[in-house]
C-alpha cells in the first residue's frame, strides 16, 4: 500500500495526515500482513526472554501504535524545534568552538588492551576458574547498548503520564529556601561570577586557597579548598571562609519520603558514623569530594548509604520542581522557569564490576521508599552472582573479585512517583550506572555513526566508586568519560529551550557538577582527577589519613628482613623526566649490584608497577646484560607463566620480572624468592607486604637465610603518597626531604 493511499484511507486515523513518527512505523510494517507482525512480535519477545545477557530496552509495540494517533501538528512542532535548535547550536558552536582532538598513537600500550583483558575474571579464570567464551555475551550487550540509545524506543506514554501527575502533599514541594544547598548551589551563583570563573579556568588563571580542618577521627584531617581568580584582585586577596560544618543530616532539606523510609523523622536521633559525619556536610553542600577510606567491609557500605540518600534527594527535588512549575505554567503560560538541562540524566555512577554495581543499585532501591521495581529479577540474574574467590587468596583480593566480576555494563534507572524502572532508555533515565569500559564503548565507539554522548550533557552528580580497583583496568577510559561530560548536545532531544538554565546554554555546566571519588588509597591518578577534571565553583574537600608507624605496611609486616629505601633526585625538577631518571638510577646502580652482589645471586624478584617501565627494563636486560632472567606480565599466556615460575623456583633463571597489574589480578604465590627489588613503591601498600612475605616463605622452607636476604625499594619525592602507606606519614616526610638518600628498616 502506498503512502498516498494510507493517508486517504479512512481506516487510518479518520484520514488525518501522518506525523514523522507514524511514518517510521508505517514504513516498517506496511509491506507485512498483520499476521506477520504478530508473529514477529512473539518471536522478539521470546528472544528477549531467553537472552540472559541482553540488557537493553524492548521495543514497545503498543507505544508505537499510540504514535499513529498523532496528527500533523507533531510533525510541524518537530520541524520548528529542529530549526530552533539548529540555530541555537550554530550560535553555541561559534562561541564555544570544540578544540581539535589529538590522534591517538597506535602504539599506546593502554589502548592495546582487548575487552577480554579488561575483565578481571579473565585473569582469574586461567588460574582458578573455568575459562569461558564471552564473544556472544559482548555481542548481545553491544546490541543492548544500541537499543538503549535509540531515543525513539522510549516510552512516550509514561512520560506524558508523569507530567500529568500532581503532587500529593505539601511535604513533597521544594522548599525554595535560599539556605537549601540545592537552591543556593544551582540557582544563586551570579552569572557575572560564573563567567569570570569560566574564563579563568580556560586560561589557567585559577589558584586554590586551602584550609586545614580537623575531622571526626583523630587519625585524619580534612582539607577544604576554594578556587581563586588570579586576575581578579578581590578574588585573589579574599580570605577563605570556614565552611559550615554541622555533621548532621538533619541540617539539610530532605524529601519527606526519604525521611520516612530511612528513619530520619526525629531530629534528635543521630545515627551517623564518624565517616558519615565527615562526609555529610561537603556532600549535601554539593562540594567535590576525594575520600580515602580504611576498611573494605564497613566503610564502603557507610559512604554508599549516605550518597544514595543524597542522589535520591537530588533526583526527587529536580523532578518535583519541574512538575510544580508545570502546574504554574498551566495557570500562567507567560511565566518563566529555568529548571532543566538539555537531557534528563542527572547522576552518573561509575563502578568497576557488576557485583559492585549491584550492591550500589540495591542500596538506592532500598532507600528510595518505592516498592515497585520493574525488571528487578532480570537485573538480579545479570548482575548478582554468588561466587567467592579461593580462601587462600588475600582478603583484598576476595573483596574485589567476589561475585560477578564482569566489567562491561551500563544501566539506566528511571524514577517515577510509583515505580523504579531498571533498564530504561538512557535519555529517559535519571541515573546511569556503568563501568568505564561500558561507557567508553558508547562515547568512543569505533563506528562513528553509533557514537553518542548527548545523554551525558546534563549530569550534575558524578560518583566514582572504588577508584583503586578501576585504576587496574584501563584508566584512560575514565579520562575519556570525563572529557565527554557536560558537552552541549549535537541533537535536539525533546528539549524545552525556554526552561534550560543559562549556565547549560553557556557551556558552564562543569562548574556546577559535583564529583565524588571514593578510594581505598590516594594515588597520583586520584589527585589528577580532583585537581584537573573537577572545577566545581563551590570548592572541594579532601581527607588525609595520618598513618602511624604501627599501622604502616612495614609495621604490619611481621618479618625482620633488611629493607633498604634508596632515593634518587630529579635534578631539574621536571616531573615529565622522572621515568628517565628512575631508569638511569636502575641501570647505573641496581643492575651492577645484581651482578656484583654480596648476597644471593639467584632468586631475585624485580617488581615493576608500570607496564611501559617493564618493557623498557626487559629490553635493556636482554640487550645490555648477560643476566639469566625471565619475565611474566598481565599479557603472558598460561604456558609462559607456568614455565617461568618453575624455572625461577628451580634456580635456572636468576632474576624474574613481575608486573603489578599481574599481581593484582592473580596474586601468585611465587616460590624461590630470596631477594626483592621494587622498581617503584607499590601503589597498594598491601602488595608490598605480600611480595616481601615471599622471602619469609623461602626462609620457612630453608631455601633462604633471612640475614642475607634483602628488600630494596627505589623511590623519588614523587612517590610520597605510596611511601606514606608503606612506612608511615612521619617517616615518609623524612625519606623524601632529609639529606640522606638511603634508609634502612628491619
Amino acid at each position: 500500500m502506498s503512502s498516498d493511499k494510507i493517508e486517504n484511507d479512512p481506516s487510518f486515523n479518520n484520514g488525518k495526515k501522518r506525523g514523522r513518527k507514524e511514518l517510521r512505523v508505517i514504513k516498517r510494517t506496511s509491506t507485512r500482513s498483520s499476521d506477520l507482525i504478530r508473529k514477529g512480535k512473539k518471536s522478539y519477545e521470546s528472544h528477549e526472554d531467553s537472552n540472559k545477557y541482553f540488557d537493553g530496552n524492548e521495543v514497545n509495540e503498543e507505544e508505537e501504535e499510540e504514535d499513529q494517533e498523532e496528527g500533523s501538528d507533531d510533525d510541524d512542532d518537530d520541524e520548528r524545534k529542529e530549526k530552533v535548535y539548529g540555530a541555537l547550536l550554530t550560535i553555541l558552536k561559534s562561541e564555544h568552538p570544540e578544540p581539535k582532538r589529538r590522534k591517538k598513537s597506535s602504539n599506546n600500550l593502554n589502548n592495546n588492551l582487548s575487552q577480554t583483558e579488561q575483565d578481571p575474571k579473565k585473569y582469574i579464570a586461567q588460574d582458578d576458574y573455568e575459562i569461558t567464551n564471552t564473544d556472544v555475551v559482548l555481542e548481545f550487550e553491544n546490541e543492548q547498548i544500541e537499543n538503549a540509545l535509540d531515543e525513539k524506543q522510549a516510552s512516550e506514554k509514561e512520560d506524558k503520564d508523569e507530567e500529568e501527575e500532581t503532587i500529593s502533599d505539601n511535604n513533597s514541594l521544594d522548599s525554595e529556601d535560599e539556605t537549601d544547598p540545592f537552591e543556593s548551589h544551582f540557582n544563586k551563583a551570579s552569572e557575572q561570577f560564573i563567567d569570570k570563573l569560566d574564563n579563568a579556568f580556560k586560561s589557567h588563571e585559577i589558584k586554590y586557597k586551602s584550609l586545614k580542618l580537623s575531622g571526626n577521627s583523630i587519625d585524619q584531617y580534612m582539607l577544604y579548598s576554594e578556587p581563586r581568580i588570579l586576575t581578579d584582585q578581590n578574588s585573589r586577596s579574599a580570605q577563605i571562609k570556614t565552611p559550615i560544618i554541622k555533621s548532621s543530616i538533619h541540617s539539610y532539606f530532605l524529601k519527606q519520603r526519604l525521611k520516612v523510609q530511612n528513619d530520619l523523622m526525629d531530629p534528635k536521633k543521630d545515627d551517623l558514623t564518624k565517616l558519615q559525619k565527615d562526609l555529610v556536610d561537603p556532600m549535601f553542600q554539593y562540594k567535590d569530594i576525594l575520600y580515602e577510606y580504611g576498611n573494605y567491609d564497613t566503610d564502603e557500605e557507610q559512604y554508599r548509604n549516605l550518597y544514595s540518600i543524597h542522589v535520591l534527594n537530588h533526583i526527587y527535588k529536580t523532578r518535583d520542581r519541574i512538575l510544580k512549575n508545570n502546574q504554574k505554567l498551566q495557570d500562567n503560560p507567560d511565566a518563566e522557569f529555568l529548571d532543566q538541562g538539555f537531557t534528563r540524566p542527572k547522576v552518573l555512577i561509575i563502578a568497576p564490576t557488576r557485583d559492585t554495581a549491584y550492591h550500589i543499585v540495591d542500596i538506592i532501591i532500598n532507600k528510595s521508599g518505592i516498592d515497585q521495581v520493574d525488571k528487578k529479577s532480570k537485573f538480579k540474574d545479570q548482575f548478582l552472582e554468588e561466587s567467592l574467590p579461593p580462601s587462600s587468596k588475600p582478603k583484598s583480593f576476595q573483596h574485589i573479585f567476589k561475585g560477578n566480576t564482569n566489567d562491561f555494563f551500563i544501566l539506566g534507572i528511571k524514577f517515577t512517583r510509583k515505580a523504579i524502572k531498571l533498564y530504561s532508555n538512557f535519555y529517559q533515565s535519571d541515573i546511569i550506572v556503568c563501568s568505564p569500559l561500558g561507557l567508553q564503548m558508547i562515547v568512543e565507539n569505533t563506528d562513528k555513526k553509533k557514537r553518542q554522548n548527548d545523554f551525558l550533557s546534563s549530569i550534575e552528580l558524578t560518583i566514582i566508586d572504588q577508584l583503586y580497583s578501576i585504576e587496574f583496568q584501563n584508566i584512560s577510559h575514565l579520562f575519556t568519560i570525563f572529557d565527554h561530560l557536560n558537552r552541549i548536545p549535537q541533537e535536539q532531544h525533546d528539549t524545552d529551550f525556554s526552561r534550560i538554565r543559562m549556565w547549560y546554554i553557556n557551556d558552564q555546566a562543569r562548574l556546577f557538577r559535583q564529583t565524588m571519588i571514593f578510594t581505598k588509597y590516594i594515588s597520583p591518578v586520584a589527585n589528577s582527577f580532583i585537581n584537573g577534571k573537577c572545577q566545581n565553583w563551590s570548592g572541594r574537600w579532601k581527607n588525609h589519613r595520618v598513618i602511624q608507624p604501627e599501622q604502616s605496611g612495614i609495621g604490619q609486616l611481621g618479618l625482620r628482613v633488611r629493607q633498604i629505601f634508596q632515593r634518587f633526585d630529579i635534578l631539574d625538577g621536571n616531573v615529565v623526566d622522572e621515568p628517565d631518571y628512575r631508569f638511569k638510577n636502575f641501570t647505573s646502580v641496581v643492575i651492577p649490584s645484581i651482578i656484583k652482589s654480596t648476597g644471593y645471586e639467584e632468586g631475585i624478584l624485580i617488581y615493576i608497577t608500570d607496564y611501559s617501565d617493564y618493557v623498557r627494563i626487559r629490553n635493556y636486560m636482554k640487550d645490555k646484560t648477560n643476566i639469566l632472567f625471565g619475565d611474566i606480565n598481565e599479557y603472558s599466556d598460561q604456558r609462559q607463566l607456568t614455565a617461568n615460575r618453575t624455572l625461577f623456583q628451580q634456580g635456572r633463571i636468576k632474576v624474574l620480572l613481575y608486573t603489578e597489574r599481574l599481581h593484582h589480578f592473580r596474586r601468585y604465590e611465587i616460590k624461590g624468592v630470596k631477594s626483592v627489588i621494587f622498581y617503584k613503591p607499590p601503589s597498594n601498600p598491601e602488595f608490598y607486604n605480600e611480595i616481601v612475605r615471599y622471602i619469609g616463605k623461602s626462609v620457612f622452607l630453608d631455601q633462604a637465610d633471612i640475614n642475607i636476604s634483602t628488600v630494596k625499594c627505589i623511590y623519588s619525592k614523587m612517590d610520597a603518597l605510596a611511601l606514606e602507606n608503606i612506612v608511615g606519614t612521619k617517616r615518609a616526610g623524612i625519606l623524601c626531604h632529609a639529606q640522606n638518600e638511603t634508609y634502612e628498616f628491619k
